[in-house]
């Protein structure tokens, strides 16, 4: 019998998280990426926040 229901997402073990930002936060973020992918097509919002939250968790190291 086949499985019901569609796919589950995010098979390779990330967790789905909700991040809320400001507007103002999330222009100057949107307005970063714009600039990102002339450099790099494939790059996203979801790219810049990984790399925030690694610069961050790497300066609680440092700390």
């Amino acid at each position: 019998m086949g499985a019901m229901g569609r796919p589950k997402k995010l098979k390779d073990g990330r967790s789905p998280y909700t991040m809320y930002l400001g507007e103002n936060i999330r222009k100057a973020i949107d307005d970063y990426v714009f600039q990102e992918k002339k450099n790099n097509p494939s790059y996203s919002r979801s790219d810049f926040l990984n790399e925030a939250a690694e610069f961050y968790l790497k300066a609680l190291e440092k700390g």
